[in-house]
């Protein structure tokens, strides 16, 4: 016979429902709104002028590891009140339009408030009538580029490499042209470019079936995004990505907030997460290494673990002369 744990068989209730991520955090009722947009463009309109290192190529470095979006990341893209542990009270990602509210056009945001009351989560207002999953709770991502999560920038000549915990991309700055946009892709194509000290990317060719956070900010086959990744201070990106497609929205949204290296920036409310009941892994030789953490149970210990088992980073290939 099998005996399940109290935490064990929380957790796999957790994982059943739409939407549930590995390293969610939990917030209590009484967590102070969170902080986002408003608040990041306020504070970088204070920060002094910054140049950004470079690279051997003399292009600015962006390289290493960087925090998420922090607070509930990308549950509910827009001001809101606490929902549940899941979604605390926070400000909007939009910081234009400035009432940080997402410009769809009529038919969109009727289609968003349907997705919004079948999510089945027990929040206010639903029916359950027409039932929505998120494409988060089969592991599919949300936000196309990612940039809510925590990632690592590695860059090489002519090209900026992403990696996050599940998935990664390499973006040409050698002015290549985007392949054919009969071509789609959950990820879309990104091309970037350098304007200055920021690294501006394209990302096209989506193919319209994710979401933005996990309650029904969607978008389609003719979204296109512009990123900007910009240091503003050693340890400290300013990342904005604006969203245009006229046959959803009114008119073009941005989105804006820091990312920080591990460590660095204002410590505020923190949520309380299943990996943090663990028993502590002391000394951990890889806490500066971004490792993959594959969507299913039970995985947040995995990088000490493959570690134990002889897996070393892979260093590349010398092509042969």
């Amino acid at each position: 016979m099998t005996y399940t744990t109290p935490l064990a068989l929380a957790f796999s209730i957790l994982l059943l429902a739409p939407g549930f991520a590995t390293g969610q955090a939990f917030w209590p009722r009484d967590t102070p709104k969170l902080p986002m947009a408003k608040t990041w463009v306020a504070e970088k309109a204070k920060l002094p002028p910054y140049t950004a290192p470079r690279t051997r190529d003399g292009v600015p470095d962006l390289q290493g590891v960087w925090n998420g979006a922090g607070g509930d990341n990308n549950s509910y893209l827009e001001d809101h009140e606490y929902v549940d542990g899941t979604t605390p009270s926070q400000e909007s990602f939009v910081s234009d339009p400035t009432d940080g509210k997402v410009p769809y056009q009529p038919w969109a945001l009727a289609k968003r408030n349907e997705i919004l009351r079948g999510l089945a989560r027990g929040w206010p207002g639903e029916t359950g009538e027409h039932l929505h999953v998120s494409p988060g709770a089969f592991c599919l991502n949300y936000m196309p580029v990612f940039s809510f999560d925590a990632q690592e920038i590695v860059q090489k000549p002519g090209s900026v490499i992403m990696l996050s915990d599940d998935t990664y991309r390499v973006i040409p700055t050698d002015g290549r042209p985007a392949v054919s946009q009969s071509a789609k892709f959950w990820l879309g194509v990104s091309r970037g470019r350098w304007d200055g000290d920021t690294l501006v990317v394209e990302v096209t060719g989506l193919n319209g079936r994710g979401w933005f956070d996990s309650t029904g900010q969607f978008y389609s086959e003719n979204t296109r995004m512009i990123e900007r990744w910009r240091l503003v201070d050693a340890n400290t990106i300013d990342y904005q990505v604006t969203i245009e497609d006229p046959t959803i929205y009114t008119r073009p949204r941005t989105m804006t907030f820091p990312k920080r290296r591990p460590g660095t920036g204002p410590r505020g409310p923190r949520g309380t997460s299943i990996a943090s009941s663990l028993p502590p892994v002391e000394n951990n030789p890889y806490d500066k290494e971004l490792w993959e953490r594959a969507c299913y149970e039970g995985n947040d210990r995995t990088v000490i673990g493959v570690h134990s088992l002889g897996f070393k980073w892979f260093s590349g290939v010398t092509p042969p002369k």
